[in-house]
């Protein structure tokens, strides 16, 4: 159900439009069918009177084609702007919750973030204020050990810098470079048959004291 016809059957069904705006619908869809409501009440108490006093007054000559497809053109184009507008107000709801989930990722990252010192992200430096991004943060000069402009980085920044990524992926990196087996598989040629990269390593169960080769084995021919 659209938008704008679930705020009319909940107004035809006596709630306020106070009532809407506090269940979360927005303030401008539940005022535009409210008004439209009371402008049909209107027409309709209107159309009464006009009835009553027309049965005392000659009858009107009926429109012709071309103003009735006129006018069928200027409605149809309006039902089209209102078919838009009501895409808009789903699109803008479907990115409020992502700006949400944003920010709370961009919150959690401003505290954990070893680059971040004095409110200020230290990862990147600018030497002027017309070098820093726009809508990233507010520029702010800082004359220490390592001189220049830094910003107070906002919630979506952070939730979009991609540095806490890198640092984890050098954290990884290193740690597999420190394992003793790091490149062998391409370092280490076979003195006795020439091979290269068929390497295994000798793995003892510290339960049982059993040990057993671990790697890379050729299969037999």
């Amino acid at each position: 159900m659209k938008v704008t016809k679930h705020i009319e059957q909940l107004l035809r069904q006596g709630r306020k439009p106070k009532e809407l705006i506090e269940l979360g619908f927005s303030k401008s869809a539940v005022t535009r069918v409210s008004r439209r409501l009371r402008r049909e009440k209107a027409a309709l108490k209107t159309k009464a009177v006009k009835t009553a006093q027309a049965e005392t007054q000659l009858p009107t000559p009926p429109e012709s084609a071309e103003a009735i497809a006129t006018i069928w053109q200027k409605v149809q184009s309006m039902a089209n702007d209102l078919q838009r507008i009501d895409s808009l107000i789903q699109a803008l709801s479907k990115v409020s919750i992502v700006i949400t989930a944003a920010q709370k990722l961009g919150t959690y990252r401003h505290a954990e973030c070893q680059h971040h010192k004095d409110g200020l992200c230290r990862f990147w430096m600018w030497n002027t204020p017309d070098e820093v991004p726009k809508g990233i943060g507010e520029p702010t000069y800082v004359d220490d050990e390592d001189p220049g402009w830094y910003v107070k980085p906002s919630t979506l920044y952070c939730a979009m810098c991609a540095v806490p990524v890198e640092d984890r992926v050098d954290d990884i990196e290193l740690d597999a470079l420190s394992t003793p087996l790091w490149g062998a598989g391409t370092q280490i040629t076979c003195e006795n048959c020439g091979s290269k990269g068929w390497i295994a390593s000798l793995v003892k169960c510290t339960k049982c004291g059993h040990v057993t080769f671990w790697g890379k084995v050729p299969k037999k021919e």
